[in-house]
């Protein structure tokens, strides 16, 4: 008996002292132990700590089988047009904003520089849930993680301009036949999520896969001529790094700024020597500047269970007492995202990188001094359908605007909406401001 209880305590010391060393082991995302994987986290590339649940066949099914109920269950919300998180709606017999005659060249350009709004064929986007529109019309914390793809700023198409204000309704008055952009509700495995690959959580780690993602799915598609169309990417991350990543990583302080640079540098040179015609709006995240604006507003009663769990390193009790950190470390990103958009490898007649500054100074107070807290979604953490039609009037608006001019912070709809004219008929690059 005796040493059969000895042998037993023999065995327990052997698998702790496994598992606990395997937590300092780099190991395969794809591969794994599933014991191990459900009760310990594993480092993988340099210093980013995960799971390889994360892509585990059966885990994925599951995930993406729940998702499906949920969505079927609560939703489309898509379709909802009313409410005080809703853009006003504008009236039929008001005309678009812009004089839109003369905006597509008569040949197609062979310059990005001399890029009319026009001469856009194929529009995608990447990025995380701001991206991808998630909770952009809830009403309530349950419809919170539907995917509303069809509103979203930078790659919605679902209606036109005068109820859904979206980069791509925009760019659909110079151009009828833009493509690309998500129809409706949908996650990115969808149809009508088209060529929007962004996801939930991501971060700058996951920019070069999702930089893959889209180009597969722009060549698999039979519309797409990859070497003649046009083509305008927005990319938009950091948000998730600093509000759901940067605490539960090892001494992430020391080393994810780093990190981010080299994660996006090696997206956008991937994206520089595989994609053809293309200009790339990139775009700061909003959400940390958003958080802090709202410290001393009123929000709903949901927003005090959504953001802690939503947004913990930011309004977690555990990390919360670091956030000023997170803050500095996120302006430290936008410094550094705008220092690689003026690198010079990355401008060439057939590809550009354009910083588009318009969220860097985001906030639910416009600079006029009002505070509308509509502009953000039920959970305070996602944008409304009124946030992300007040986002996309700000890349648009600084698409119009010279590189080193460009308006920063958020304003109400239409209160100032920028057009090309015949004296500065082109999407500015850094090359033609």
């Amino acid at each position: 008996m005796l040493l059969r209880t000895r042998f037993a305590l023999k065995l327990i010391i052997i698998v702790i002292s496994i598992v606990c060393t395997s937590h300092a082991e780099k190991i395969s995302r794809k591969g794994g132990i599933p014991l191990w994987n459900l009760t310990r986290t594993h480092e993988y590339e340099d210093n980013i700590v995960t799971s390889p649940l994360d892509v585990m066949q059966p885990v994925i099914w599951l995930y993406r089988g729940i998702r499906e109920v949920y969505n079927r269950i609560l939703g489309p919300t898509g379709t909802r047009d009313s409410g005080e998180r809703f853009q006003k709606r504008v009236p039929d017999n008001v005309p678009f904003p812009c004089n839109t005659r003369g905006f597509r060249s008569q040949k197609v350009p062979k310059s990005v520089h001399q890029l009319r709004p026009g001469d856009i064929d194929i529009i995608a986007a990447m990025g995380d849930s701001l991206t991808s529109a998630t909770g952009a019309n809830s009403r309530n914390i349950l419809e919170a993680l539907i995917e509303n793809r069809g509103l979203s700023w930078s790659i919605g198409g679902q209606g036109n301009w005068r109820q859904t204000l979206t980069l791509p309704n925009i760019m659909k008055e110079f151009n009828p036949k833009l493509f690309g952009y998500s129809l409706s509700d949908s996650y990115v495995i969808h149809k009508p999520a088209q060529f929007n690959v962004a996801e939930n959580i991501a971060t700058a780690s996951d920019m070069p896969f999702n930089a893959r993602t889209l180009l597969n799915r722009m060549k698999e598609d039979p519309r797409v001529r990859w070497k003649e169309h046009w083509k305008l990417v927005t990319l938009m991350i950091g948000g998730n790094d600093f509000c759901s990543d940067v605490c539960y990583q090892t001494n992430a302080t020391q080393w994810i700024n780093q990190d981010q640079e080299r994660y996006l540098i090696k997206t956008l040179r991937y994206m520089r020597d595989n994609y053809p015609r293309t200009l790339v709006n990139l775009v700061p995240s909003p959400l940390v500047n958003l958080c802090f604006s709202m410290d001393n507003v009123d929000v709903p009663r949901s927003c005090y269970l959504s953001r802690p769990v939503e947004c913990s390193c930011l309004f977690g009790p555990v990390y919360s007492e670091k956030r000023n950190l997170y803050r500095q470390l996120e302006r430290t990103f936008v410094g550094i995202m705008e220092r690689i958009s003026f690198r010079k490898e990355f401008h060439t007649d057939d590809f550009t990188v354009v910083y588009q500054p318009f969220f860097k100074d985001a906030s639910v107070t416009y600079p006029n001094g009002v505070t509308d807290i509509n502009i953000m979604g039920i959970d305070c953490i996602h944008l409304s359908q009124k946030g992300h039609a007040t986002s996309a009037n700000g890349i648009w608006n600084n698409m119009m605007e010279p590189v080193r001019y460009k308006s920063t912070g958020l304003r109400p709809v239409f209160s100032e909406f920028r057009c090309p004219s015949e004296r500065n008929p082109y999407i500015y690059t850094n090359y033609n401001s």
